[in-house]
């Protein structure tokens, strides 16, 4: 069933796989301006993007029950209600506390967008064939978080930090609407899905497969790059390279032809490589995007160039490494969506952990970010060894 490569419903799917990731940068370009607002400090400030991937790593675990019970569509409908209640708290927020609590609801109801995307390819194609769907639905994840943080840069000029979120509000109802346009991908209707027994017992045959946390350790520290650069860019392309929100949102741009460049890799390479050898592209693209930055910022080129430039390449690698990765662990699984949600749930857990330490005990100095991707890209090549030697032939 070639049903969601139709159009407009490949535009759907490729809106859900960058929902997650839009509600997290579209803020972005106001970054330093909500910081200044609410007199925070740097430990305060990197909150607003830990409480978001916290949230998104919690919701990620009811959305699979809920989704074998009720089907994919109902569950996307629900989550994505979740996430335009929690954008409302955000822009009527009276504390910046209370701000957080807004970003925690708007991310538990945000992860039902990737989660349901990862699930519905797994009920309709396997193999070769997930990987290109899933590279093209990707391609938006390029698109339109870029776009987004463009807009979100322009609006913060004109309506201050909530305008960001206010895009991102009109963002969500269109989506809510969009998504009547996708077919309904589960046969079944598993009826004992919400109990306790059911759900621990699911989630427990996920947990126990060490191939499946292997993967999901590559996608955490591939998607820890991305919010680590999210939280940290801000404030040196602003307050270290004087750049106004508005020129930040336009090289936020930049990055973009990465993500694209690996997607369209991906389903290039699909049935040409295998995936343990193109994951391992992947990593060495990003080490030389990291040690590229590394060398501009130690040569005293101190600009938004700099800083972006070489993520061109960090985000190409990571886009490519994402993709064979999660597409072998999904594919792979027996039971889609609980693996999906696990999958998910680890992700968002190491993209929290990294996120925090980062934020809390690394200072914002240039060449901390680069370093900070080299020790990555180390733990990468670590996990890749495992996955080589003892899942590659669940990889072929």
């Amino acid at each position: 069933m070639d049903s969601l490569l139709k159009f407009p419903r490949i535009i759907v799917l490729m809106a859900l796989f960058s929902f997650l990731s839009l509600a997290a940068v579209v803020f972005t370009p106001a970054f330093p301006l909500l910081s200044r607002e609410f007199g925070l400090t740097e430990y305060d400030d990197q909150w607003i993007m830990t409480i978001f991937l916290f949230g998104s790593a919690v919701g990620r675990l009811p959305y699979g029950p809920l989704a074998n019970r009720y089907g994919r569509k109902n569950t996307l409908f629900f989550g994505l209600t979740i996430s335009l209640v929690g954008t409302l708290m955000i822009l009527y927020t009276p504390s910046y506390s209370f701000l957080c609590f807004g970003r925690f609801v708007q991310a538990f109801g945000c992860a039902v967008a990737l989660k349901i995307g990862y699930t519905m390819i797994g009920d309709v194609y396997s193999g070769a064939k997930a990987t290109k769907v899933l590279g093209y639905s990707m391609l938006a994840y390029a698109i339109l978080p870029g776009i987004g943080t463009t807009i979100a840069g322009y609006l913060t000029e004109s309506m201050g930090w909530r305008g960001g979120f206010w895009f991102f509000l009109f963002f969500t109802v269109a989506m809510i609407f969009s998504c009547f346009l996708l077919p309904e991908t589960s046969k079944t209707r598993d009826r004992k899905a919400l109990r306790i027994r059911n759900i621990a017992k699911g989630y427990a045959t996920q947990f126990k497969d060490p191939c499946i946390l292997c993967w999901s350790a590559l996608m955490g520290l591939s998607t820890a790059i991305l919010f680590i650069f999210a939280q940290d860019a801000p404030f040196l392309a602003i307050e270290r390279f004087a750049l106004n929100p508005e020129t930040y949102g336009v090289f936020y741009l930049v990055p973009a032809f990465g993500i694209a460049g690996g997607a369209l890799l991906t389903v290039w390479l699909a049935d040409k490589l295998s995936a343990i050898y193109s994951m391992m592209m992947g990593i060495l693209i990003i080490l030389f995007g990291a040690l590229l930055m590394g060398a501009l910022f130690q040569s005293s080129w101190m600009s938004g160039w700099a800083l972006f430039l070489p993520q061109v390449f960090i985000q190409f690698g990571d886009a490519l490494l994402y993709n064979f990765a999660s597409s072998s662990a999904v594919t792979q699984a027996k039971d889609k969506s609980n693996a999906s949600a696990i999958l998910l749930f680890i992700n968002s857990l190491i993209s929290v952990l990294g996120t925090f330490v980062v934020g809390a005990f690394i200072p914002r100095t240039p060449l901390a970010l680069p370093i900070v991707f080299v020790t990555i890209v180390i733990m990468m090549l670590i996990i890749w060894q495992i996955l080589r030697r003892y899942c590659a032939p669940r990889l072929n």
